[in-house]
């Protein structure tokens, strides 16, 4: 925990901090605190109290901003950037081990942004409390920086990690937009989402009731709770498993990147859905839906979606690379590894990671019995949707590995561009035919997708059977990719012939 003992964070802080540098940064941080103050009293020099309210407002803004997009964009080039000066393999053969070099990277890259808002922040801190906000409000809104400021370092990092090119600076800037983009979760039966920003929390605790955000409470497995709290319990439970992730691959190849062991990936699978119910508005939920509430049926559809995107998502994590399931495929072959290896095939772990999603519905719905009867979550047809997108997943993460099997450069990234051109030529394929028969374009959309479930209108007999045969022929697709697999891994080691002595 004494992190400035730590050898990567001496390294960065040594090289940012040079001492005409830093004086250099502290003059420019004061002056535009003074310029920042100058123009805010010739907008309110006749208010005093007013001055230092918007005084105070624009140096926590500036701060925010600062910090906010300095750590995103340093922690987004921290990696990569090593990689492409060929400088990265001389940390990874040191001593440090990955959470020594998470640490200095995550304290260490942006130590320059840290110290220009802590030069600042005496400014800000005494304008806050001459505006009237009390200290528990100021040391909030600074304990909420860091946190911010820390989580979304994280952010980057993992960006850094996965990505080759100092593109990834852009990626962490455009995680930062994830605090515009979840606001709309406030007006919605999930306002507890809201809080990944920090404008709900920024606004609730300085009592600007003008917003929409700041009006509205979330709620945290029922129980009202400000946003404040909940912004940063999401923070260090998101943050953890980002911390795990880098931990488990900082020192790894990029060809070597596993983000998750098998176990670990279920783990997070039953985590997102302890989190999608907890943070659930009981209040928003009734029978017959309204303009800001749901029933349980569609409660239970969003469920499967959001387990849908999930189980893909999951699939990809634990895909395993050429060398290690060919090792695991002899072991198997020869008895000696189990078919749920952590290095075999991934579509068996992907079943569990199902099951887990539709426990935790029945769960829900089992909870709140005395509010809703069972028949309410329609909970047959989200099994099927469920089992559906299973089916179709399976097929695709399968078709990924075997991608992976190939001599062909990015595999991952070339399979997933295939998938995506199936998917636009069923879209467009079942668009022409729906122009000359709707009933065969709804026939093509249950047997090449899995969006059958979804269509309305539909007799239930001719629906379900739609889907039954999409599956079926989801399975068989499954049985043909496996073969494929199999003949691959098959196939006899290159090994050059021993020469004669």
């Amino acid at each position: 925990m004494k992190f400035w003992r730590n050898p990567e964070f001496v390294r960065y802080v040594r090289a940012e901090l040079r001492p005409a540098r830093a004086v250099t940064a502290a003059l420019v941080a004061e002056v535009v605190c003074v310029l920042v103050g100058l123009a805010c009293w010739s907008a309110e020099n006749e208010h005093p109290h007013m001055f230092f309210q918007t005084f105070y407002g624009w140096l926590v803004g500036i701060q925010y901003v600062v910090l906010g997009v300095w750590c995103a964009s340093s922690c987004g080039q921290a990696i990569c950037r090593e990689r492409e000066l060929k400088t990265y393999d001389f940390l990874r053969t040191t001593r440090l081990t990955a959470g020594e070099l998470l640490v200095g990277k995550i304290l260490g890259v942006p130590a320059m942004a840290y110290f220009v808002v802590a030069c600042s922040l005496p400014v800000s801190v005494v304008c806050g409390i001459l505006a009237g906000f009390p200290v528990r409000v100021v040391a909030e809104t600074y304990v909420l920086l860091i946190a911010f400021a820390l989580f979304f370092s994280l952010v980057a990092l993992s960006a850094s990690m996965l990505i080759e090119k100092t593109t990834a600076g852009m990626v962490g800037l455009l995680g930062l937009l994830s605090n515009a983009l979840v606001l709309p979760f406030a007006k919605s039966p999930f306002p507890g989402f809201a809080a990944v920003s920090i404008f709900p929390a920024l606004f609730s605790l300085h009592g600007l009731r003008q917003f929409d955000v700041a009006r509205t409470t979330p709620t945290l497995v029922g129980i009202e709770l400000p946003y404040f709290p909940l912004t940063l319990l999401l923070y260090v439970a998101l943050g953890a498993w980002l911390v795990l992730m880098l931990v488990r691959n900082l020192k790894k190849d990029p060809e070597q990147i596993r983000l998750l062991s098998r176990w670990q990936a279920i783990g997070l699978v039953a985590f997102l859905n302890i989190l999608f119910y907890a943070l659930l508005n009981p209040k928003h939920l009734a029978t017959s839906p309204a303009y800001d509430t749901i029933t349980p049926g569609d409660l239970a559809g969003l469920a499967v979606v959001l387990n849908a995107a999930l189980l893909f998502l999951v699939g990809i994590a634990i895909l395993t690379s050429r060398e290690k399931l060919t090792v695991w495929w002899r072991k198997w072959s020869s008895g000696m590894e189990s078919y749920w290896s952590e290095f075999g095939l991934p579509w068996p772990w992907l079943v569990p990671a199902a099951g887990i999603a539709f426990l935790f519905l029945l769960g829900e719905a089992l909870g709140m019995l005395h509010a809703f009867p069972l028949h309410n979550w329609e909970a047959g047809k989200a099994a099927l949707q469920l089992l559906i997108f299973l089916v179709f997943t399976t097929r695709d993460i399968l078709f990924l590995q075997w991608c992976v099997l190939t001599r062909m450069k990015r595999p991952v990234i070339k399979g997933f561009l295939f998938l995506w051109l199936y998917y636009a030529a069923a879209a467009t394929t079942t668009m022409v035919v729906s122009l000359g028969s709707s009933a065969a374009g709804r026939h093509l959309v249950a047997l090449l997708t899995p969006y059958g479930p979804y269509q309305q209108e539909r007799p239930r007999l001719t629906s379900d059977l739609d889907v039954y045969l999409g599956m079926a022929l989801g399975v068989v697709v499954i049985f043909f990719i496996l073969m494929a697999i199999t003949k691959r891994l098959q196939r006899a080691p290159t090994v050059p012939e021993a020469a004669a002595a």
